[in-house]
């Protein structure tokens, strides 16, 4: 005989396989299918339902279409100008290109001006007649006034560096005097020109090609007072002081009150020329 609790016990599993097959299987899929199908949330489809949809204010509508009619009055200038004839922009380049061209010829004839005039003024049979400034410039003249006397001096006794005055320290203290408003200077007797040259050639200094000596003395025509301040301030200044602490040489500068400078000796050109013999420079 079977049990009663057996019984039951078959029952009630019997009962739920019965449950369990009445159960559809996609009713687990209801909620997604749910979201997928309306999206929208259900307080907002109530909130809908009560009041329904917000109309577009005034306000709105007048914006969208003052924004539309920008937008359309935009687009007919852009248009407009787009079809603009080119004949316009070529009449207007045309009239930049003759513009253009008037002015370089305008400034072709001022340079030509100017060079007429500085191979005038750059003649030395010309600068005699003119206020006597070009004159001093190019050295062509004799000159004479106040001034200094700078006097470079090499080391006499032994000592730490070369002791010798170099050819650059020449060349600052004429330059700190030309940029002083110096009028004319000189080197040992020596006028300084426009085409003058201070090298060192071997143990001397050339000034041009005339070798100088130490002591040398620069002498300028000028305000004592610009000249000698020229040489104690600045660049100068210091680049002199680094040269006497550093090869031993002494500078000494002495304020006179009349001084005279012959004029520069005019350098001829000499221009080579082809031999015509031609025994001369042949090969034998």
């Amino acid at each position: 005989m079977t049990r009663p609790e057996e019984r039951g016990g078959t029952a009630g599993e019997a009962l739920e396989a019965s449950e369990a097959s009445s159960v559809d299987p996609a009713a687990s899929m209801s909620l997604l299918t749910s979201l997928l199908a309306n999206p929208l949330d259900a307080g907002y489809e109530h909130y809908r339902a009560e009041h329904g949809p917000r109309p577009a204010s005034l306000i709105g509508r007048v914006g969208v279409f003052a924004v539309a009619v920008a937008l359309g009055f935009g687009a007919v200038v852009a248009t407009a100008s787009l079809r603009a004839p080119a004949g316009d922009v070529k009449a207007d380049l045309k009239q930049q290109a003759s513009t253009r061209s008037e002015n370089v010829a305008a400034l072709d004839s001022e340079v030509q001006s100017l060079g007429h005039a500085i191979e005038q003024y750059s003649d030395p049979a010309n600068a005699a007649g003119t206020d006597g400034t070009l004159a001093l410039q190019v050295a062509t003249t004799p000159a004479s006034g106040p001034g200094i006397i700078v006097t470079l001096t090499d080391r006499a006794a032994p000592g730490k560096g070369s002791g010798a005055v170099r050819d650059q320290d020449l060349a600052m203290v004429v330059n700190a005097l030309w940029g002083a408003g110096a009028e004319a200077i000189s080197i040992n007797g020596q006028r300084i020109g426009p085409a003058t040259f201070v090298r060192t050639a071997g143990s001397a200094i050339l000034v041009n090609v005339t070798p100088i000596s130490s002591p040398y003395e620069v002498s300028a025509i000028g305000d004592s007072n610009a000249l000698s301040v020229a040489l104690v301030r600045g660049n100068t200044g210091d680049y002199l002081s680094a040269a006497q602490s550093v090869t031993g040489m002494t500078v000494s500068t002495k304020v006179v009150s009349s001084l005279t400078m012959d004029a520069l000796a005019p350098s001829v050109p000499q221009y080579a020329s082809p031999v015509s013999d031609p025994t001369h420079g042949g090969t034998s």
